[in-house]
C-alpha cells in the first residue's frame, strides 16, 4: 500500500515512493529507494519537502497514516468546497475550431516571439528592445481578450518546443489568473509580460544541462536555479519593463515556506504577482510533456496544488486558481455515481461540481457509449464521484471531442 506520512515520521528501512515535491527538489530524489541511513532523511528535511509516500509493500509500515486513495478523496472534497464558495469567475467552454484555429496564430506568434528573443541571448546578440516593444503589447494585448482560448492550447503542446511553449503557456494562464482576480488592465498587461519572458535567463544555462534527459547532479541543478538572475541581467535595461513584471520574474520559483530560489523569500515578502506565477509555472510545467516527465493530467495537477498549498504556496490564490479553470477542467474524464464516464466539455459558472459533459463510457460494463450531452445542473439525480484517467478506459479523448 501507498501512505502518505510527515518527513517527520520518515525512517531507516521505509520505501520512499514519492518525495512529493520532485518539480523542486534535486532530482537526484525522483527515484524511488529504500532508505538506508539518517543522512538521506536529513537531506529530503534540508530541501524543504514536508510529506512524503512510502510503499509498505517494499519498506517499513508507518500504521494510521492515510493511503494515498484516502489522499485523493480528501482533495476531491476539498474540491467540492472549493465549487461550494460562490460563482466561478470565467465561464469556459470548449471552443470551434475556427475560434481554435486563430487562438492557434496568436500561440504561435508569442511562440516565435519568445523564440526569437531568446535565439538572440543564447546567441549573444543584442536585443533591440525597440523592436520587440510593439510585438509584445500585441501578443499580451491579445491574451487578455481570449485568454481561455488560448489556455486550452496549453494541453496540446509538444515536449519537442517546451522551453518557448511553456513561456507562451505561463503567459495564457497568468492572464487569465489575473482577469480573474479583477486586476487593473495595465497591471494585467505587465503580469503577461513578465510570465512571457520569466525564463529567458535560462539561455544562459548550458544547452547540455538544460535539454539533459536523465538526472541532474547536484552542481548541474544549482546552474539551473540561476536562470532568474540571469534573467534580471538580462533585462535590466528594457525600459518598458514594469517592476510588476520584473516582480513575476525575480519570483517565481519562489516558495511561501521560504524554501524556494533565488533569495528563500517567505510569505509576504514574496510579491502577491511572485505568489501567482509560483503556482502557473508549477501548474504549466506538470501538464506538460517532457523528455524525462510524462505530462499529468490537468485536474491531476490541481489537486497536487491543492496538497502542497499548506506549504509551499498562497493557499488562498491557489483557491482563486483552480477555481479559475473549474475544480474539473476542459478535457477531464470523470465518473459519475450511475457508473457511467463523460467528458467536461463546458463549465457551470454557478456550480463549478455540475459541469455539462460529453458522455462516452459505461464503466460497470466496460463498454463504450454512443456519445451524447448531459447538462449535470439539469439532472440532480447524479453526480460526479471522481475524475478518472482515461488511459484506464483506453479513451481517447481528443478523438471523441474531434469527432462532437
Amino acid at each position: 500500500m501507498i501512505k502518505k506520512i510527515p518527513v517527520a515520521e520518515l525512517k531507516v528501512g521505509m520505501f520512499l515512493h514519492d518525495v512529493n515535491c520532485s518539480w523542486r527538489v534535486r532530482p537526484i530524489f525522483v527515484m524511488h529507494f529504500r532508505v538506508a541511513d539518517e543522512r538521506q532523511i536529513e537531506e529530503i528535511r534540508d530541501m524543504g519537502v514536508r510529506e512524503v509516500y512510502i510503499d509498505t509493500a517494499l519498506g517499513d509500515d508507518l500504521p494510521g497514516a492515510p493511503s494515498d486513495e484516502e489522499v485523493r478523496q480528501a482533495l476531491e472534497e476539498q474540491a467540492l468546497r472549493l465549487a461550494q464558495r460562490g460563482e466561478s469567475p470565467v465561464h469556459q467552454r470548449l471552443v470551434s475550431q475556427a475560434d481554435l484555429r486563430d487562438a492557434q496564430a496568436v500561440h504561435d506568434s508569442a511562440t516565435r516571439l519568445i523564440r526569437a528573443m531568446m535565439d538572440d541571448v543564447r546567441l549573444g546578440r543584442q536585443i533591440e528592445f525597440d523592436d520587440i516593444t510593439e510585438a509584445l503589447g500585441h501578443v499580451t494585448s491579445t491574451m487578455l481578450g481570449n485568454f481561455g482560448t488560448v489556455a486550452q492550447l496549453g494541453q496540446l503542446k509538444n515536449k519537442d518546443d517546451y522551453t518557448f511553449q511553456h513561456s507562451v503557456g505561463v503567459c495564457a494562464l497568468m492572464t487569465g489568473f489575473a482577469k480573474v482576480l479583477e486586476l487593473k488592465r495595465q497591471t494585467i498587461a505587465d503580469i503577461s509580460i513578465g510570465a512571457l519572458l520569466h525564463d529567458i535567463g535560462k539561455m544562459r544555462v548550458p544547452p547540455e544541462i538544460l535539454n539533459k534527459p536523465g538526472r541532474l547532479t547536484d552542481a548541474e541543478f544549482d546552474e539551473i536555479k540561476q536562470h532568474v538572475i540571469h534573467g534580471r541581467a538580462i533585462l535590466r535595461d528594457a525600459p518598458w519593463l514594469s517592476k510588476t513584471a520584473f516582480n513575476v520574474m525575480d519570483h517565481h520559483h519562489e516558495r511561501y515556506d521560504g524554501s524556494g530560489y533565488p533569495e528563500g523569500l517567505r510569505a509576504a515578502e514574496i510579491s502577491s504577482v511572485g505568489q501567482m506565477a509560483a503556482i502557473v509555472d508549477v501548474y504549466d510545467a506538470l501538464t506538460s510533456e517532457r523528455v524525462y516527465h510524462t505530462a499529468m493530467m490537468p485536474v491531476e495537477a490541481l489537486r497536487k496544488l491543492q496538497e502542497w498549498a499548506p506549504y509551499h504556496f498562497n493557499e488562498e490564490l491557489v483557491a482563486h486558481f483552480v477555481r479559475s479553470l473549474g475544480i474539473y477542467p476542459l478535457r477531464t474524464l470523470v465518473r459519475l455515481e450511475s457508473g457511467r464516464a463523460g467528458i467536461v466539455i463546458e463549465q457551470n459558472p454557478a456550480n463549478l461540481a455540475r459541469p455539462v459533459l460529453l458522455m462516452v463510457f459505461d464503466c460497470e460494463h466496460d463498454k463504450p457509449l454512443t456519445p451524447y450531452r448531459l447538462d449535470l445542473e439539469k439532472v440532480l439525480a447524479d453526480r460526479i464521484l471522481r475524475y478518472e484517467d482515461p488511459a484506464r478506459y483506453g479513451i481517447d479523448i481528443a478523438r471523441y471531442l474531434k469527432a462532437a
